[in-house]
């Protein structure tokens, strides 16, 4: 399409695919340019489409001032228009979704209202109930929370909502190690790296033994002007061959030259075996780097399951505690209705319960906080995951397992450690047979032509191809041995630098031996001493228990107060919280023992064992 921009003057103006002639009045001329956006044309009062055609280059049209004046103001209502209609329609959208992400969900309607953005609590909220996570199936699609509200009306979401998907099944402790050793991104990391490390063996052997082989083809157009002389090679002065010429000429001649070459270096004093050797001690340390990030990828979810535990035991005894001081408040609210107790008891009552609720809303946190680094530990992060912890809490380990002393070899971090020392010593290796002559057997085939020599024994060529397609042939065999025997100085030095790097090596893995050592002492003590708490901890619930019967007791017979039960009460729910610590501190304390010994199957299968109740 063709436009036509009218500048209100007698001439002519000229306007081809955006691209305007201003004459007179440019100014005009420019305000017309962004005010007639749309294609049409002005001719005598008339509008009209204007259609190309090959031979057109451009558009002339010519119109007077009042029709211009005319013109504009319609095209000016068209533009205030169109603002209208837009900005009508953004209005509608802001209403929708013009504070998404700025908070919680406001009621419906509060664009009306903006009091109803954060309404007024009323004056008595009932109790908060503790409501739990329905279960999902593992098998079941992801499902998120805006799913389950499609019949409620919109609403105003003040920050920006995080969906969340929900694994239903809970995870045992070994099934939530063998999980996370399964899929967590550095397990699939290493195994990558072993993949790669097994295969880069067989790249070594291929580039030691199989010989370098060439095929070339060359078409070359040059002068040939030869000279006596002597000079070292360079691709800038290419090798001229044959006898010279008589009189030197720039006149260019075709060259050409097609073959194949073979290098084989066989026998070079035990060189190759030392490169695949350590390319053999790399990949062993690839392996024994993978084995020990399995074990603490193991260790770290293992200790994020116990510290789920823990903190599920915690909300069960805030629940516990929160039970107790809605009874006992209960009572003191009889007691003071009947004018048996002063107003000030039931006061200190419901603060005593509100207290309790508060440590409910803690422990949730804490509980929430740790299954989120469970998921994460488990490479689930941002998953919503439970646990099944029966019989990790109720029943205390008597330490059964792995009480010999661990073989320290087979310990996955140790084996690494000694890995890298074998690496090191496998690289001096080959410092050692670098100093070594390298024979090289090289063969060769190949065939040439020349301009010059037109005609070679019963082979003629055209004038006119002559020297374009190689036809006289050759080959060739020979034995090349190659010795840097001054590189004995730089190798002297490097070997002296190696033997250095060896030693450090072997330092770190003496230090990572001793830590385990030390770990497996330390763990033992950890189980010796948590076997003993978990033991002891039961007299302390029952002590609390009957301590709180009693303060209730003395309360309703006029011989204590508030404060004596809420004490008791207190005291009862921190001891059922220690109690889980100490019995999952037994645990804890095994799973020290494992990661001394490098082995978490022992551990994962009496821990299977006792929450399947066998």
């Amino acid at each position: 399409m063709f436009s036509c921009i009218c500048t209100g003057n007698p001439s002519y103006d000229i306007f081809f695919e955006n691209q305007m002639r201003l004459t007179n009045d440019n100014t005009l001329t420019r305000r017309l340019k962004y005010l007639l956006p749309f294609n049409f044309s002005v001719f005598q009062g008339k509008s009209f489409s204007l259609q190309p055609n090959a031979s057109a280059r451009y558009v002339q049209c010519k119109c007077g001032s009042r029709d211009l004046a005319l013109y504009t103001t319609i095209a000016r209502a068209f533009v205030l228009l169109l603002i209208f209609i837009f900005g009508a329609t953004g209005n509608c959208f802001a209403e929708d979704s013009g504070l998404t992400g700025l908070g919680e969900p406001a009621a419906p309607g509060s664009m009306k209202n903006p009091s109803q953005i954060m309404p007024t609590a009323p004056a008595s909220s009932p109790p908060i109930e503790i409501q739990p996570v329905q279960p999902f199936n593992i098998n079941d699609p992801v499902t998120s929370p805006s799913e389950s509200n499609k019949d409620k009306p919109a609403s105003i979401f003040l920050r920006p909502r995080i969906e969340q998907s929900v694994i239903s099944k809970p995870f045992t402790l070994r099934g939530a190690v063998e999980y996370a050793q399964q899929n967590y991104p550095n397990i699939l990391k290493g195994r990558s790296q072993m993949r790669a490390a097994d295969r880069n063996v067989t790249v070594q052997k291929i580039t030691e033994y199989m010989p370098d082989s060439l095929l070339q083809y060359q078409e070359l157009y040059a002068s040939h002007n030869k000279l006596t002389q002597v000079f070292f090679g360079s691709p800038v002065f290419p090798a001229i061959s044959g006898p010279a010429q008589d009189t030197s000429t720039l006149s260019p001649y075709l060259f050409s030259a097609a073959g194949v070459s073979l290098d084989w270096a066989p026998l070079d004093f035990g060189l190759h075996k030392a490169r695949i050797q350590l390319a053999k001690r790399l990949a062993t340390q690839t392996h024994s780097t993978y084995s020990a990030t399995e074990l603490d990828v193991g260790l770290t979810t293992a200790n994020a399951f116990l510290d789920s535990v823990i903190s599920v035991e915690q909300v069960r005894a805030a629940e516990q505690n929160v039970r107790s001081f809605e009874q006992f408040s209960k009572v003191v609210e009889a007691q003071v209705n009947a004018s048996l107790k002063p107003g000030a008891d039931q006061s200190l009552a419901l603060a005593q319960l509100a207290n309790a609720k508060n440590d409910l809303i803690r422990a949730e946190m804490s509980r929430d906080l740790a299954f989120a680094n469970l998921a994460n530990s488990m490479g689930l992060g941002g998953r919503l995951v439970d646990i099944d912890s029966t019989g990790i809490a109720d029943k205390p380990e008597p330490a059964q397992i792995q009480k010999t002393t661990p073989i320290f070899e087979e310990v996955p971090i140790l084996k690494a450690a000694n890995s890298t020392v074998l690496s090191a010593i496998a690289q001096k290796k080959i410092l050692d047979k670098e100093y070594y002559p390298v024979f090289h057997l090289l063969a060769g085939f190949n065939f040439r032509s020349s301009a010059l020599s037109p005609t070679v024994a019963g082979k003629t060529q055209t004038t006119n191809l002559a020297g374009s397609l190689p036809v006289i042939p050759n080959y060739q065999m020979a034995l090349i041995v190659n010795w840097n025997f001054l590189d004995i100085f730089r190798l002297h030095q490097e070997k002296k630098v190696q033997k250095e790097r060896i030693y450090q090596q072997q330092q770190e893995s003496n230090l990572v031996l001793q830590n385990l050592r030390t770990q497996d002492v330390q763990s033992r003590a950890r189980v010796k001493t948590a076997v003993a708490l978990a033991e002891n901890m039961p007299v302390q619930v029952h002590a609390a228990q009957v301590a709180t019967q009693q303060a209730e007791a003395r309360y309703g017979t006029g011989l204590g107060s508030v404060a004596q039960v809420a004490q008791a009460n207190e005291t009862l729910a921190q001891s059922r919280v220690q109690d889980a610590i100490a019995k999952v501190g037994v645990w804890r304390a095994l799973l020290s023992v494992a990661s001394s010994h490098g082995d978490l199957h022992p551990l994962l299968s009496e821990a299977d064992r006792i929450q399947k109740g066998l």
